[in-house]
């Protein structure tokens, strides 16, 4: 499939926005402005979105090449939507602080979508 380096680079855009998310969880931050990186939030915040559209983008190159994996992908787009459901709620919110953010993480539909796409990247493609 022509696209798995493109698909895998969404990939690891959501992964090193993640594990910054883990890291601002861990910050105890109540304002996201605090301190010289607090801002950055939203920056990966919005690399994660970006990805994931980009990623949903490929979703029929994928069903195309791997005809096996359509239900699987169908799941995953659900999961997608709900994804992006959550980071386009968090986005708008006026200050994004570490509990959020934590709450965010532990939030089940994050932890499925993250399975999914970790899945995708080891087991599908």
């Amino acid at each position: 499939m022509q696209n798995v380096k493109h698909i895998k680079d969404q990939i690891e855009k959501i992964e090193e926005a993640y594990e910054y998310m883990l890291a601002y969880a861990a910050q105890g931050r109540s304002d996201e402005g605090a301190g010289p990186d607090g801002a950055q939030i939203r920056t990966f915040l919005n690399q994660f979105s970006e990805a994931q559209i980009k990623l949903n983008e490929t979703t029929p190159a994928i069903i195309a090449a791997i005809p096996d994996a359509s239900d699987f992908m169908d799941a995953f787009r659900s999961e997608s939507k709900v994804m992006a459901a959550i980071l386009k709620v968090l986005l708008s919110k006026s200050n994004i602080s570490s509990e959020v953010i934590d709450n965010t993480n532990g939030l089940i539909s994050v932890r499925a979508y993250l399975t999914s796409l970790f899945f995708l990247d080891k087991s599908v493609l």
